[in-house]
């Protein structure tokens, strides 16, 4: 300070106050800057629940300004919220006096009173009194303070902070920011926004995004404005609180991009301000990206091992994605330890915790454990805390320990019932739940029946607890089950609105879910479903609920056994097998899984591997050896090799096993679920007992299988197992033949309607009329009266789906229509199925009116929509595809669940089918990249599951792939290199995208990132023809001949009829200039070949060496014999139209040229025009086409046929700036109408553009044209270098030797213009005579007579009367010979 007063003191007396008030303005900003930053803590901790952080950031910013009374008011708070009482109080009264906080202290008292367990009545009346006669006196900071407090605070007063605030605003004298900030977060809170009141109000665990209701949308929005107003501001875009509360609305609407811009903006503003960095990892943590979120909270951790946001992170990580129990405890013992240093009151945050970590132990009894001191802990702070209570008891229950978890519900219940507070019915749900697992079966029901009676409304527990109960008990599960479809459907609609955070799983109950799971498969039977045979519904459930918990929580391994399983048995091997091997990554010793993989291996045939996974999970688990399980695999593989007395003793064993002779007692199956065995199913006793029948069966042991057979009937009646096991003894009966068929067919006709089984039964009946009868009459008969009999919508369905398994269209249709008009429940499925129906009979006017009428009654029939685009596109009717599909990818590209992103990329995907139809590139690239945009975000979703990461990167990779090779269309190469190389980011063994970024590399001349490219394509696909030539290629670009030559041999030898490569050798040895050489590649594939006259390829290629050797007429039959070839006929069309329009490889631009080749130009442009005519449609629109029209239209020389050819051409341009053979086709036009300098400019654009090798010819024709104009110009130099440029990429380019020679020969340097004439004359297969006249005249000239003889001769053969040739060379060149 002394020094800015001496600073101060060098000017005159009226500057030195005005630099003394900057100085005092500066020094109160950094203050109010300082204590803004303090105040943001303060807030962020508070909405937390964090209270002894709030003291401890109080009690570090009161060292610095020792009685202030702002901070000694929060520090207050921070004690009130750790649930201290009597000292806040007192702290508050002697802070009562200042005024800035007098208002907010009064407040925070009545609150510290009201929330002590025993209420000062008197002193809450008089503070209430003082409240009232000093809130109308408050300033502007007072009610601010006020307002706030009431915020954080939460509870019955909170009404209060909006008033406050909004009057704060109006009496306000300055830019309002710190109201305006405050307003807003006031609509953010629990109570101003309908969110959860079961967790803390801090940016990490948000409400749903949006809000769950209008209400809830308009607050947010309201929110965003009163943030907008204050950071949109020159003055206020760097306000701490205002940028947070950015990040929470962005965060509530779903847009995590957005929120982790802004929150990178507080990083680097308020580089101090620590949480930022936490909530970045939980943003991170919400969008799936979990390496970023852990190197985020391991960066945290790195600087404060302690920080409670890191350690909770890294423990939901390792128990939700990666399984790793072990680490996860560890980690849990740290955040425990944490949380006793930093928030050793704070039982809310214990019970959080411990809460959300426990969702996602998997009944782990070590995590448990360590969670349990968690509790312990909360409960020794908080003893009668009904929430505490209720956690620790269902934590009990996750543990299977029943009878405690019974214990600590009544005590919840009971300390709820002195309270005189209402519990939800939580402690009696849990009871009941408890005693249903642990077989107190009568208690239940009363509990249950009481339950029942006083429940509101029947919510998913309830209805779950019925079918529980009923399953426990044999009664009708059905019912209860069929209630509780309905009501899980909006159970996960409502957890998919959800934000993904760490109380996710604790509104998802992963525990409910799969008990739910186990419910709907404990109704089906355990028989495998073949190859393609649809799911059950109640499996489809199942493996629904359980698909949803496992690609939220991978890391869930009980979650993931049962869906191993569950797949499995719904025939999705492969899936089964995904699953199996990603619990193994998590946990090796899983002999669940390798049983299910020995099963797998099994069914494909392949009984080493079978043997050899069943020995791994012996490994593993010696008491595998003990399941059921285990003795069926064994049985089957040795039933497999044929050694069927030893499949008898392994089945003999299996019946031994407890469990499967006779069924587990509850206790036992819940012993079984805690140990983390899954217990012997009816499913497997079943398998037993049928295949222990079926090898005694084969052993010729009759009366043993009938007895084990009658056995089973008995044992398993009345569960979804007795059809199974009477389908059996039919099958056995119809081995027997004689009667035994009819005895089979009358057992299963027997079934009455009455019997719960009887749809499975009728079904069953009918597969064997259909399958091993071969009676479709009888197979129909059976599902008519099913549909009679039953007489609901599901029959009648069946009833279509069977008459179009038989193709009987008509018939389906009238099913279906009947169905309809039976459906009350307006069932989605039931619709897309009707119009299924009616496209399968291809009564397509029916199935759109149909699909339309339903889509307008039902806006959100998403799925009928994208069919009904889906039949639009089918029938071409783009536009009206483009209407529905339009609006459903807008509707669709900002959800914030997996499946309606995955409808947005199907759509997406379908509008750019839609774009490709109407001919709309870039409508096609737009909506391709939308699709990107969404399965990007459904990448870092699927970031916690293996197996949907996998798959989601390669359908990523795929996508860029196929837009990549757009942009490369229109070449846009740098568009198209980022994709391809983000493909190959994403799945680094997608071939067809390494082999198109090579093909790119060798086009633009990256010899060795080609050549890299390709080796790697090698590399996981060793015979991947493709890159072998490509290759080949590198070689003679490196003009290493031998070797590329010796690749083509090794190719050719093996298959000489590989046309592909041996037409790519044609090209490459003509740009060498060795074509000569190809011959006896030709003479070997024609010598192979079964038919070398007729084969096509052979022919192809036969043309193409007869162009490049400038023999047109032999060219044309060749080409001609493989016109009509699927592969190499539309090639070959263009190349016979290429030599129409130029007869002697003329350029098409060169009209003295085309002169000289005679023939009736009319005639030649019928023949291409009728050769176009024939190539397919879908191929007419190709720019390489409509090219080749617009040459044809040039050849009639009209100035309105060549405007027609430069407007089409125009278009094209306009599409594709960059198209060469466009703008070749453009000059050439500008050269017919003699406007040589447009057509110079343009071919200079041509010079700049990068070599492209697919365009290569059209390159050198445009070098060529510019060369001629150049040499027409005098300008030598630069046609010579741009001669030169066509001979690098090809050394049999006749019109740059022959142009090199006429540069020469106007030099009159006639020895070196007769050698360019040389080659020139060589490459154009010595038929060009104008090339021949040129050689021979610098022949004469350099004294060469005998030579020019020769080529005189030649020349005169071919063209008798070409002129001048004879009396002014050939004459004197003989005459110079005479001595």
């Amino acid at each position: 300070c002394s020094s800015n007063v001496q600073f101060a003191a060098m000017f005159p007396l009226r500057c030195q106050f005005f630099v003394v008030h900057l100085f005092v303005q500066t020094i109160s900003s950094a203050v109010r800057g300082a204590m803004s930053d303090v105040q943001a803590l303060v807030n962020y901790y508070a909405r937390a629940g964090y209270g002894r952080h709030v003291q401890t950031v109080c009690g570090e910013a009161l060292r610095s300004r020792p009685g202030d009374p702002t901070l000694s008011f929060w520090r207050a708070f921070g004690l009130i919220l750790e649930g201290s009482y009597s000292e806040p109080i007192a702290q508050l009264e002697s802070l009562m006096d200042r005024r800035e906080i007098s208002l907010a202290c009064v407040a925070a008292s009545i609150h510290a009173h009201k929330m002590a367990r025993i209420v000062d009545e008197e002193s809450v009346d008089a503070l209430e009194d003082r409240m009232h006669r000093e809130e109308g006196d408050a300033n502007e900071r007072a009610l601010l303070a006020c307002a706030n407090f009431y915020a954080l605070a939460g509870g019955p007063d909170s009404w209060r902070a909006r008033a406050m605030a909004e009057r704060a605003l109006r009496m306000g004298r300055g830019d309002g920011f710190d109201a305006k900030t405050l307003l807003g977060w006031i609509e953010l809170t629990t109570e101003a926004a309908g969110g959860d009141d079961d967790d803390d109000l801090g940016l990490g665990a948000p409400p749903t995004p949006g809000g769950t209701t209008e209400n809830d949308r308009a607050r947010t929005q309201k929110a965003k404005r009163w943030f907008d107003d204050v950071l949109d501001t020159d003055e206020g875009k760097g306000h701490l609180e205002a940028l947070m509360g950015r990040v929470k609305v962005m965060e509530r609407l779903g847009q995590v991009a957005g929120a982790l811009d802004a929150l990178n903006r507080v990083a680097v503003i308020h580089p101090s301000f620590v949480p930022a960095v936490a909530e970045k990892a939980k943003m991170r943590m919400r969008a799936g990206d979990w390496d970023a979120a852990l190197e985020t909270a391991q960066g945290i951790l790195e600087r404060d091992p302690n920080n409670i946001d890191a350690l909770r992170l890294h423990a939901f990580y390792l128990l939700g994605v990666e399984g790793n129990a072990a680490a996860g405890r560890a980690k849990i013992g740290q955040l425990t330890d944490a949380l006793e240093t930093l928030e050793g009151r704070n039982a809310r945050l214990f019970v959080s915790c411990a809460r959300d970590l426990a969702r996602v132990a998997g009944g782990t009894s070590n995590l448990l454990s360590a969670l349990g001191k968690m509790l312990e802990r909360a409960r020794a702070i908080e003893p009668e805390d009904v929430a505490v209570l209720n956690e620790v008891a269902y934590q009990q229950q996750l543990a299977g320990n029943y009878a405690a978890a019974v214990g600590t519900y009544r005590e919840a219940a009971r300390v709820a019932e002195m309270d005189g507070t209402l519990d939800n019915l939580t402690s009696l749900y849990g009871t009941i739940h408890c005693q249903l697992l642990d077989g107190q079966l009568t208690e239940a029901a009363q509990q249950l029946e009481f339950l029942t009676d006083v429940a509101s409304e029947r919510g998913i527990k309830l209805v779950f607890l019925t079918a529980l109960h009923a399953a426990r008990v044999k009664g009708d599960v059905a019912t209860p089950l069929a209630e509780l479809e309905g009501l899980l459907a909006d159970h996960m609609a409502s957890v998919q609105r959800k934000p993904f955070a760490y109380d996710y799983f604790v509104h998802m109950d992963p525990d409910l879910l799969l008990q739910c799971a186990e419910l709907y498969l404990s109704q089906e039977s355990g028989e495998p479903r073949g190859k393609g045979e649809p799911m059950s519904p109640g499996m489809e459930r199942a493996a629904a609920l359980l698909e949803a918990v496992c690609g939220k929580a991978p890391g869930l391994l009980s979650a993931q056994l049962l869906l191993m399983r569950t797949r499995y048995v719904a025939g999705a091997h492969d899936a089964a097998a995904r699953t199996a091997e990603s619990l193994l990554e998590m946990d090796q010793g899983s002999a669940d899984a390798h049983l299910v993989l020995s099963r797998i291996h099994l069914s494909k045939g392949d009984h080493a591997a079978a043997r050899g996974a069943l020995d791994e999970a012996v490994a593993s688990d010696f008491k595998v050896r003990e399941s059921p399980m285990f003795s069926i695999i064994s049985a089957q593989c040795k039933v497999s090799d044929g050694d069927l007395e030893g499949g008898l003793k392994e089945l003999e064993a299996a019946m031994k096993l407890p469990g499967v002779r006779a069924p587990l007692t509850a206790r036992q199956e819940e012993e079984a679920r805690r140990k983390k065995t899954i217990p012997v199913s009816v499913q497997d006793r079943a398998t037993v007992f049928i295949m222990l029948a079926e090898v005694l069966h084969k052993l010729e042991r009759a009366a043993d299988a009938d007895a084990q057979l009658k056995t089973a009937t008995s044992e398993f009646a009345g569960t979804p197992e007795e059809v199974r096991v009477m389908i059996a003894s039919c099958e056995m009966a119809m081995e027997k033949g004689g009667d035994g068929e009819e005895k089979a067919l009358t057992l299963l006709s027997r079934v009455t309607r009455e019997s719960p089984h009887y749809a499975k039964a009728k079904m069953a009946l009918a597969r064997i009329y259909l399958e091993k009868r071969k009676e479709e009459a009888k197979y129909i008969h059976c599902y008519q009266e099913l549909a009679q009999e039953i007489n609901d919508t599901k029959s009648w369905a069946a009833l279509g789906e069977a008459f179009i398994t038989i193709c009987e269209p008509e018939y389906a249709i009238s099913a279906y229509e009947h169905a309809a008009t039976l459906d009350k429940t307006n069932d989605p499925a039931f619709k897309r199925n009707m119009a299924k129906a009616y496209v399968t009979c291809l009564f397509f006017k029916a199935a759109v009116e149909y699909m339309e009428k339903e889509c307008r009654k039902d806006p959100d029939a998403m799925d009928l929509q994208m069919d009904l685009s889906a039949l639009y596109i089918r029938l071409k009717k783009f536009g009206e595809a483009e209407d529905w599909l339009a609006k459903l990818v807008n509707r669709l590209e900002n959800a914030v669940d997996t499946a309606s992103l995955e409808r947005g990329v199907e759509c997406a995907r379908m509008l750019a089918k839609v774009c490709e139809g109407i001919k709309d590139r870039e409508g096609r690239i737009e909506s391709l990249t939308r699709a990107h945009t969404m399965r990007k975000s459904l990448v870092l979703r699927a970031r916690a599951d293996r197996e949907e990461y996998k798959k989601q990167i390669g359908l990523m990779s795929e996508l860029c792939v196929e837009i990549a090779g757009l942009h490369q269309a229109r070449h846009d190469v740098k568009s198209a290199l980022a994709f391809y190389e983000e493909a190959l980011k994403n799945d680094r063994t997608n071939v067809p995208a390494l082999l198109a970024l090579s093909r790119m590399r060798l086009n633009s001349g990256e010899i060795d990132a080609c050549q890299q490219s390709c080796s790697e394509v090698l590399r996981y696909d060793a015979d991947n023809e493709e890159a072998s030539l490509m290759l080949a290629e590198l070689m003679f670009q490196k003009e290493n001949y031998e070797t590329a030559i010796y690749h083509f041999s090794q190719l050719l030898e093996k298959n000489p009829c590989n046309y592909r490569a041996l037409a790519q050798l044609v090209h490459l040895l003509r740009r060498c200039g060795r074509l000569d050489e190809v011959g006896r590649f030709i003479k070997l594939a024609h010598s192979t070949s079964e038919s070398p006259q007729y084969d096509c390829g052979l022919n192809y290629c036969k043309g193409l060496v007869s162009k490049f050797e400038n023999k047109p007429q032999d060219a044309l039959r060749s080409f001609n014999l493989s016109r009509k070839d699927i592969q190499w006929g539309p090639n070959a069309v263009y190349s016979m139209v290429e030599i129409y329009l130029s007869p002697e490889s003329t350029d098409l631009w060169d009209e003295e040229a085309m002169m000289d080749g005679g023939g009736d130009d009319q005639a030649r442009v019928a023949a291409a025009e009728s050769l176009l005519a024939e190539v397919h449609p879908n191929r007419r629109e190709e720019p390489r086409h409509v090219i080749l029209e617009c040459y044809a239209r040039m050849m009639s020389k009209s100035q309105h046929s060549i405007a027609e050819a430069m407007n089409i051409l125009g278009d094209i341009i306009i599409q594709d700036p960059n198209n060469v053979p466009a703008v070749l086709a453009v000059c050439t036009c500008h050269m017919l109408l003699r406007q040589v300098p447009k057509a110079r400019n343009q071919l200079k654009r041509v010079e700049k553009m990068p070599y492209n090798a697919s365009e290569a010819d059209e390159f050198e024709r445009s070098w060529l044209m510019m060369a001629d104009i150049e040499v027409q110009g005098k300008k030598y130099d630069h046609a010579i270098d741009l001669c030169h440029k066509c001979l690098k990429y090809n050394r049999s380019c006749a019109k740059a030797w022959e142009l090199i020679g006429q540069v020469c020969e106007w030099e009159q340097n006639y020895v070196e213009a007769s050698e360019n004439y040389e080659r020139a004359w060589q490459f154009c297969g010595m038929s060009n005579p104008g090339v021949g006249f040129r050689l021979a005249w610098c022949y004469l000239k350099s004294k060469r007579m005998v030579d020019c003889i020769d080529v005189c001769k030649k020349v005169l053969s071919e063209h008798p009367d070409y002129p001048k040739i004879k009396r002014d060379i050939l004459h004197k060149a003989q005459a110079g010979l005479r001595p």
